[in-house]
């Protein structure tokens, strides 16, 4: 069985969000048997279109052919597994989407994404996830497993893989990205970290060498548009869970009971084992 606490702190170790999605889908697919992997968060929840116009993702291991269709196609505005992570908290199983698919239990807009996903993406789960008040959404996908043995697989590891995934959010950073997606300067950012440290305007200009106070002002405005924030504390929480200022913790307690648990569960495959 993994030591969850030493992927977990190689995670946290890496420098690039890219790297750190490597290590883990790599983990995930050797553990696990996802060969399939997507990762994203939102800013801005006021509608689909502006959360879809607002997601950053990242995938690995999907195949090109899929990604491609999805993105022309713009199957977004159609998957259910996108207002899964807006709207719900926890898991959505692939399975449960293939079946209510199959028994017209969704609209038939909402059923062309499973429907055309099926000659890619066998089985799996999607995951809203939920840290840092920022909101994101992860994918584990398996193109050998079938719904039913997936299923049954993650009715025992599940627990362990949702976890995982969970401090994988915790640990993730995507500064560059959202630098890259929002056009932030450093300016911006500087004058953001300094008014995260509670600093008065007036102590702001004292550090920046900005002329005028309305100058400091200027630059929050600039960053609450970006970020779609309703508030400069809305701001401020969405900054620190996007990585924009700080660093999040490492969550040494969580993983210690995550491989307590790890241990548990091998533990008892060994000892069925022995019983067969």
């Amino acid at each position: 069985m993994f030591d969850a606490i030493q992927l977990m702190a190689r995670i946290r170790d890496e420098a690039v969000l890219d790297t750190r999605i490597s290590l883990f889908a790599a983990f995930l697919e050797s553990e696990f048997g996802y060969d399939g992997f997507t990762y994203g968060v939102g800013f801005d929840f006021s509608s689909v279109e502006a959360l879809l116009s607002r997601f950053l993702l990242k995938e690995s291991g999907l195949d090109p052919e899929w990604m491609t269709q999805y993105t022309n196609d713009a199957l977004g505005a159609k998957d259910l597994s996108v207002l899964h992570v807006a709207l719900r908290e926890g898991v959505l199983l692939q399975s449960d989407v293939f079946r209510a698919a199959d028994t017209a239990e969704i609209p038939p807009q909402f059923a062309e994404v499973p429907n055309r996903a099926r000659d890619y993406l066998k089985s799996g789960f999607f995951l809203s996830l939920r840290a840092r008040g920022l909101i994101g959404g992860m994918g584990l996908h398996s193109s050998q497993m079938t719904p039913d043995q997936h299923d049954a697989r993650f009715a025992r590891h599940g627990h362990i893989v949702v976890e995982l995934c969970r401090q994988f959010h915790d640990l993730a950073c995507w500064r560059q990205e959202v630098i890259a997606a929002t056009g932030l300067t450093e300016a911006n950012l500087k004058i953001l970290s300094l008014r995260a440290q509670g600093l008065l305007d007036k102590e702001i200009i004292e550090i920046t060498g900005h002329a005028h106070e309305n100058s400091v002002g200027q630059h929050m405005d600039r960053v609450r548009q970006k970020l779609c924030a309703r508030n400069d504390r809305h701001m401020l929480t969405l900054a620190a869970g996007l990585g924009l200022i700080g660093q999040p913790d490492y969550p040494d307690k969580r993983l210690q009971d995550l491989e307590r648990t790890a241990q548990q569960i091998a533990q008892r495959a060994e000892w069925f084992g022995r019983l067969q």
